[in-house]
């Protein structure tokens, strides 16, 4: 799984060739492109309403598409791939397959039990979901972890190296082997990616019915797999917080100026780099209490000193993040809980690390189902489909180099 981003999508993803798909069709490839194409547009329409709210200038700000032809694009998805699923499944049992959309719906209700026809269609889902996971790993996560991948059934094994800096003694000539011995170790890392697995319902009919906007039914299967893979995340630096054999007591601090220094400082000095290679992570609730700021009719001489040399000039203005004290602000894209309005990472913490140090996490999938799509006919009066989707990953902290964290 590639750590892709709308800003660094490549535009080969959307010209698929036929030797690219299962079946090796041209008919196929099309039909994979056009989904990828609007699952693509889609994620990317609510990221710039959001940007052009906060005048905000996005790389990819230019529409590719019009509204209009946004929907004409979907309405010729949905009729192309049924109707190329309706064929394949028509071959395997004699019948003559539908010549139009219209008459595909007409009967709708054979293909409903079909099995072949449903196993086309998750095939086609999957490719089209695969490369277009834009939400599932955001910049600074890709910044803060490394992403590997395994075979089936195969787990990744990581040798942590020393950290540890040689200490220099006094000594005096002749009596070098005397001094004691600074000792380097390594450490093992076993990631073995566990299925996780979601279940979604739909009507038969919301899936051949009109105005299926089927952009955001790809683009919600990405934001579903982001969130479960956030919420792992902020297990690992949950764990990760409490260990203090990886993040030692005074690399912790509460939040103020000069501890903020302080800590960017001593990572600096750790990490064998300038304090301004040190970078910050959180929560953007979190990072936005960095900056300062002032209540309506209340006295602030920090706010009024922070005014008058424009420091968090741009983030009250438009909300955009720079830097604060020489240390870049990375805000993590955050998810929700699934079945509540809770939020997945944590608000009272910001981490810090150098740009140039290990990343202190390492995220593996099993690249050889990186997302399985199965669906069945759930034969009952509302004549459902049951989509199973299913993704193989590990996470673990290795935190090679030292990090260290403010709390907020």
């Amino acid at each position: 799984m590639e750590r892709l981003s709308l800003n660094s999508l490549s535009p080969s993803v959307f010209t698929v060739r036929s030797n690219e798909t299962a079946d090796g069709s041209k008919a196929r490839a099309d039909i994979i492109s056009m989904g990828r194409l609007l699952a693509y547009e889609n994620a990317r329409r609510g990221k710039n309403a959001m940007n052009g709210a906060l005048n905000i200038h996005a790389n990819d700000a230019a529409q590719h598409i019009t509204d209009v032809e946004y929907s004409k694009l979907n309405e010729k998805f949905q009729a192309e791939h049924l109707l190329y699923a309706a064929k394949k499944a028509c071959a395997v049992t004699g019948e003559t397959a539908p010549e139009s959309f219209e008459e595909f719906k007409r009967q709708g209700m054979n293909f409903y039990r079909n099995n072949t026809f449903l196993k086309v269609l998750q095939g086609i889902y999957q490719e089209i979901v695969y490369p277009i996971l834009p939400r599932v790993y955001s910049e600074a996560v890709s910044v803060f972890a490394d992403v590997v991948e395994v075979g089936f059934a195969e787990t990744y094994q990581l040798s942590i190296g020393s950290d540890d800096i040689p200490i220099f003694q006094d000594s005096a000539w002749g009596a070098s082997r005397s001094v004691p011995a600074n000792r380097f170790y390594s450490k093992d890392i076993t990631l073995n990616p566990q299925p996780k697995t979601a279940e979604i319902r739909m009507k038969w009919h919301q899936l051949v019915g009109n105005n299926v906007d089927f952009g955001r039914f790809f683009s919600n299967l990405s934001a579903g797999l982001y969130a479960k893979t956030m919420g792992m995340f902020q297990a690992v630096l949950t764990a990760l917080a409490s260990d203090t054999t990886k993040v030692p007591s005074a690399l912790i601090y509460t939040f103020g100026s000069v501890n903020w220094v302080t800590l960017a400082n001593k990572l600096a000095a750790l990490n064998n780099t300038n304090i301004n290679n040190i970078r910050a992570f959180g929560n953007a609730v979190a990072l936005s209490k960095v900056l300062p700021t002032q209540q309506t009719g209340s006295s602030n001489t920090a706010m009024d000193a922070a005014l008058a040399t424009l420091l968090g000039a741009d983030y009250i203005k438009s909300g955009y993040m720079g830097q604060y004290m020489n240390v870049g602000l990375y805000p993590l894209q955050d998810a929700i809980v699934p079945g509540t309005l809770n939020t997945v990472l944590d608000y009272q913490k910001i981490w810090m690390m150098a740009s140039n140090a290990l990343k202190p996490l390492t995220i593996c999938y099993n690249s050889a189902t990186p997302i399985s799509i199965s669906i069945d006919a759930y034969d009952n009066a509302a004549f459902e489909l049951i989509f199973n989707l299913t993704i193989a990953l590990d996470m673990a902290a290795v935190v090679a180099d030292k990090i260290g964290y403010v709390t907020i």
